[in-house]
């Protein structure tokens, strides 16, 4: 070999390890290490240092980038992911964080709807029991009415009609034709849009002249006392009227009773309908 080629391959050799980026931090720390040997007297440490770091520059020198290559640990590859690739990932996340939110939605509104619907059946309840509590106490009162008419007309039958004194006839009517005292529609049932009903009456009196009362209860409760004079005579015809508001629908009826004796000498039962 000669003196050019062995020029060539020095060259190349410290050329190589010049471009070796370890070279230059690995002498720093040799040198610092050899200093900090010298300063504190550590001499035994010199051969051990020097042979290391020329062990180093030998394989340094030697090895090609190839060869070195192999003891170096491999760099994860960076694999780079397309733009599309990130807008599908973007994409898909955000489409099931909607789903998840629609879940959400729906599920609260099933809930309202459950609520909602026990809070109905729970007023549809209610509402039947106030019904049932309603018409219970109607019933109550159908039947209180009832032992009110039953107890009137057995007190009625047990005072008999007073000596001279007695009920015809009497009728409830819608009006009193007066030129002929005669009653106009008389019934059992009137419309509250009348606004008011008649209480007609044929009395016979073979005494002198009596007071009688008409006396207007509505649902078993007294209402009115209105006195008539009846003169002496065997078909004495007179009446009376009471004026029906809006809240008195229901069962009525007027006693005709003798004021000095206060015994009930007829009954009369109608009722108002809100027709």
């Amino acid at each position: 070999m000669d003196i050019a080629t062995d020029e060539i391959l020095n060259n190349n050799m410290f050329k190589h390890l010049l471009n070796d980026p370890n070279f230059l931090p690995i002498t720093i720390i040799f040198i610092a290490l050899v200093l900090v040997a010298i300063w504190q007297k550590l001499d035994r440490f010199f051969i051990p240092l020097a042979l290391v770091y020329s062990l180093y520059v030998i394989i340094t020198i030697v090895m090609s980038p190839d060869q070195k290559s192999q003891f170096e640990l491999p760099m994860k590859e960076i694999v780079k992911v397309p733009v599309d690739t990130l807008n599908e990932v973007i994409n898909k996340k955000e489409s099931e964080e909607a789903r998840l939110a629609e879940q959400a939605r729906l599920a609260e509104e099933a809930r309202l709807a459950e609520e909602a619907r026990l809070a109905e059946e729970a007023r549809l309840v209610e509402d039947a029991r106030l019904a049932t509590i309603e018409a219970a106490r109607l019933t109550e009162e159908a039947r209180a009415a009832s032992e009110a008419r039953l107890d009137e007309e057995a007190r009625l039958n047990e005072d008999s009609v007073v000596s001279g004194l007695s009920v015809n006839s009497i009728n409830i009517c819608e009006s009193i034709n007066v030129s002929l005292r005669k009653p106009v529609n008389a019934g059992k049932v009137f419309p509250m849009t009348l606004g008011r009903v008649y209480c007609y009456t044929a009395i016979q009196n073979t005494l002198s002249e009596r007071t009688i009362l008409y006396e207007w209860y509505f649902q078993g409760n007294y209402i009115d006392k209105i006195p008539v004079k009846v003169g002496r005579s065997n078909h004495w015809r007179s009446w009376t009227y009471k004026t029906i508001a809006k809240v008195q629908i229901g069962e009525w009826y007027v006693l005709i009773r003798d004021k000095e004796t206060n015994i009930v000498l007829e009954t009369a039962y109608f009722s108002i309908s809100n027709e």
